[in-house]
């Protein structure tokens, strides 16, 4: 018979912490009722929903334009 590997310990979702606008945040916070739990829980949500309708190629479009934001201040800032 053979034998299992042994599972990783640890917990089993990766902790991610992310900036948002201030105005973005005030509004999920109304929504949570102040609660950080229900905040949180709230912010997962929205992104497991989204991350199920996305496809791959979509995902990847985010990175795009977030690396042509970022060229555009290079330029921006060179150009001064």
């Amino acid at each position: 018979m053979a034998k299992r590997g042994r599972r990783k310990g640890g917990p089993r979702y990766k902790k991610v912490s992310i900036s948002l606008p201030k105005r973005l945040y005030l509004i999920l916070n109304g929504v949570a009722m102040g609660d950080e739990r229900k905040l949180n829980r709230l912010i997962r949500g929205i992104l497991e929903d989204k991350l199920m309708e996305s496809t791959v190629t979509e995902l990847e479009m985010y990175l795009g334009r977030v690396e042509e934001e970022e060229i555009q201040k290079n330029q921006e800032t060179d150009d001064k």
